[in-house]
């Protein structure tokens, strides 16, 4: 009898206590081909449209794949349907910057998923191509869609992916190949102990692997446009993996239902523009009156010269809540809570840029940047470390200075404050 090649859902890389589902069995270490000068090109043009997909499947199961930015306009994510499986919600992770540089450390996301971390709802899925979309609370500062490519590749074409294999201690992994063919396949897959589902679509061969946790990622062409999206790999070779084909992607995105999305699913109405700064307030009265002084000045310069809004709120104790509660709260749900306080002030007010909170009772600061506005992450962070310092020196003025002219600095205006 002829054996049979079976193919299993490349992917999940997982968290401890998660969902285990592997693409294949271990392999020798193959060492991947070096990146070129024009896979360096594509990596970062990619880069910002790639996530991490994390699944809570219940139970303290979670599963983790990747994706892609492949709507920003209707806020939509593409990946696998075995990354997400049978449930509805989702949280996406896009990649953090240190100036220039993306952030790979799993711990630096994980550790910060209250503030990093977009919940999504899965809106749509082809479980026979393995296919399904997200659609995400909001898009980050930065993000960039994905095109797709006008079609597929041919045998012999380079192309890119890039991925969160969770048997590697970084994200945002990139691997190069060659289109091996591309051609129409029908294979099963063990997604979990109980649960084995067969697929049917055309595919992508390559001679490129893939790792659990790649699953849904992104395949590109040296345009860096969208041709495939991450499969699986075999149990029975090497250097031999499956991508969905992009035709199959352009028969999910032509669904009537996701088509309905434009107008099933319109953004809410944005309050008008603002003809002025938002006004700070020092309700806890943490400042000096002479150092509180220089806020508004700064303020109003960021948001007449760079359409930018800088803010700061002290308040007594949370709003929307007790102290006792959020006191209670972990370090996750505490910076959740107070991420929905900004995102909140971002919806009324037509907030773009960024906003500090510091509460009395209980002790907390968070600092969020909010809207399209261009406001580097490097520095927002800087303006974080900076006033806490300064907070935990008990020496609340000097900080609330440095803090002023860290944001000017972040956007070229470094120098007198009015």
């Amino acid at each position: 009898m002829a054996r049979r090649s079976v193919w299993l859902a490349c992917a999940l890389g997982l968290l401890a206590g998660s969902l285990s589902l592997f693409a294949r069995q271990p392999e020798p270490k193959v060492d991947s081909p070096p990146m070129t000068e024009n896979g360096v090109k594509v990596y970062r043009q990619v880069l910002q449209s790639t996530v991490w997909v994390h699944s809570d499947r219940g139970n303290g199961r979670r599963a983790t794949g990747s994706g892609s930015l492949i709507d920003k306009g209707r806020r939509l994510i593409l990946t696998n349907y075995h990354v997400v499986g049978n449930v509805k919600k989702a949280t996406v992770y896009f990649p953090a910057f240190d100036g220039k540089k993306v952030i790979p450390e799993r711990s630096y996301y994980t550790s910060r998923s209250g503030r990093l971390g977009i919940p999504g709802e899965v809106v749509e899925v082809d479980k026979a191509a393995d296919l399904a979309l997200i659609r995400i609370d909001r898009v980050p500062e930065g993000a960039v869609e994905l095109p797709l490519a006008p079609e597929s590749p041919d045998p012999g074409q380079t192309v890119h992916s890039l991925g969160n294999p969770g048997r590697s201690g970084a994200l945002w992994v990139y691997t190069p190949g060659k289109v091996r063919q591309v051609y129409s396949k029908r294979w099963k897959a063990k997604l979990d102990a109980k649960t084995v589902h067969t697929f049917e679509a055309r595919i992508i061969e390559t001679d490129s692997p893939t790792n659990p946790g790649d699953s849904g990622g992104p395949l590109v062409n040296d345009k860096g446009q969208l041709v495939g999206v991450t499969e699986g790999g075999a149990t029975d070779a090497q250097l031999l993996s499956l991508f969905v084909d992009l035709s199959e992607v352009k028969k999910l995105l032509n669904r009537r239902s996701v088509v309905a999305l434009r107008t099933s699913a319109s953004e809410e109405p944005k309050p008008p523009p603002r003809e002025k700064a938002l006004q700070s307030k020092d309700e806890a009265k943490l400042f000096g009156a002479e150092a509180w002084k220089q806020v508004q000045p700064v303020a109003d310069r960021l948001f007449k010269e760079k359409k930018t809004d800088f803010a700061i709120e002290t308040m007594l104790k949370p709003p929307k809540s007790t102290p006792e509660k959020v006191k209670a709260m972990t370090a996750a749900e505490k910076e959740k809570f107070f991420h929905s306080i900004v995102t909140d002030r971002a919806k009324t007010e037509n907030l773009h840029g960024v906003m500090v909170i510091i509460c009395k009772s209980p002790s907390y600061m968070y600092v969020g940047t909010t809207g399209d506005a261009d406001f580097p992450t490097a520095d927002a962070s800087m303006i974080r470390s900076t006033m806490l310092a300064a907070l935990r020196e008990n020496k609340f003025d000097m900080g609330l200075e440095k803090v002023l002219n860290l944001a000017l600095e972040a956007k070229g205006l470094a120098g007198e404050k009015k």
